[in-house]
């Protein structure tokens, strides 16, 4: 028998299909049928798996045959087959139910939430509102939260996690507020750079009020700040390679934030002289190939490389940091 001819094939396949596409077409485009699809993946595996482990368990009995024979009017037969779907409907239901409670207890964030997390969920429209203002095309607007949370918290339960207070001080370098904005100074109290400067300069208006006191007494304009940052150097990606996929960009502008734009460009040429590096992939390309130190930074513990490398990995892949902003900042 032809498949399309047969009504599960429409009902499983092009239906579901037909309401992704609808859904697509609402305010915020793929994002929210792809969350749901990833909740949906785990029913497609559930019953695959419960569809394997029946065969496996009864691997003599053929449904197609017990329907078959039902048919006839065996009572046997149609009692097996009634088995059949009874041992196969109970295994799907306990599977979906297993897989989906470990994917909220991985994906969403629990009831009793630290700190940090709460004071993220109250910033969420704020950032949102940051965001819709001043790029409301970025890429990947969950990986803003993995962003702050990178740069402002130790640990989810901290005190400074999450929060516009958050500092980093030492005797010659200062980082302030959620986007963690940095300026140096030389053994001789030179300033060296001043990203805090650097921002404001890229959008005069935005920031006319960035300082470094507002930094830590206005998280919106921190807020604010990183998303021009980030905007930028995604506009100078393109502007270099206008192909890249998407969260490729994402992945090098995190790593050009965390370890400046000179050595992400000094890293993609490196790549190029590699055989077999693509100098226009990030992940197991141009993460492989630095010019930044390998040695272990004294009260570190971790290079400048290895912290470089670490940033992305906390922050870009779906299922990093970002999976827990997902539903308060879409995808």
């Amino acid at each position: 028998m032809n498949p399309l001819k047969r009504w599960r094939w429409w009902a499983v396949l092009a239906l579901p299909l037909a309401v992704i596409v609808i859904n697509s077409l609402g305010p915020n485009g793929w994002r929210e049928p792809v969350v749901r699809l990833l909740w949906l993946s785990w029913t497609a595996v559930a019953v695959a798996v419960a569809l394997s482990a029946s065969k496996a368990m009864a691997d003599y009995a053929h449904g197609r045959d017990a329907w078959i024979k039902a048919l006839e009017h065996p009572i046997g037969a149609g009692l097996a087959f009634l088995a059949l779907c009874v041992l196969r409907g109970a295994m799907v239901v306990a599977i979906v139910w297993a897989s989906m409670t470990q994917f909220a207890q991985a994906g969403e964030v629990p009831a009793r939430q630290p700190a940090g997390l709460a004071r993220a969920e109250g910033m969420a429209p704020m950032i949102v509102d940051e965001i819709n203002a001043h790029w409301p095309k970025i890429p990947r607007r969950s990986y803003l939260g993995a962003l702050f949370e990178q740069e402002s918290c130790r640990s989810l339960t901290h005190s400074m996690c999450w929060s516009s207070t958050a500092r980093l001080k030492t005797s010659r370098e200062e980082g302030g507020g959620l986007a963690q904005l940095t300026r140096a100074w030389t053994k001789t109290g030179a300033l060296r750079f001043d990203s805090l400067d650097e921002v404001r300069r890229m959008a005069p208006s935005a920031l006319e009020d960035l300082d470094w006191q507002s930094v830590y007494e206005r998280p919106e304009l921190s807020v604010r700040a990183a998303i021009i940052k980030l905007r930028g150097c995604d506009a100078r990606l393109q502007a270099l390679s206008p192909d890249l996929d998407a969260l490729v960009r994402v992945a090098f502008c995190d790593a050009a934030y965390n370890g400046g734009w000179s050595h992400l460009q000094q890293d993609r040429q490196l790549c190029t002289l590699q055989r077999g590096c693509d100098a226009d992939q990030w992940f197991g390309h141009v993460e492989l190939h630095s010019v930044k130190s390998r040695e272990k930074w004294q009260g570190y513990g971790q290079s400048a490389y290895d912290i470089n490398r670490e940033h992305v990995r906390n922050t870009v892949p779906l299922h990093s940091r970002r999976m827990k902003y997902l539903p308060w900042l879409g995808v």
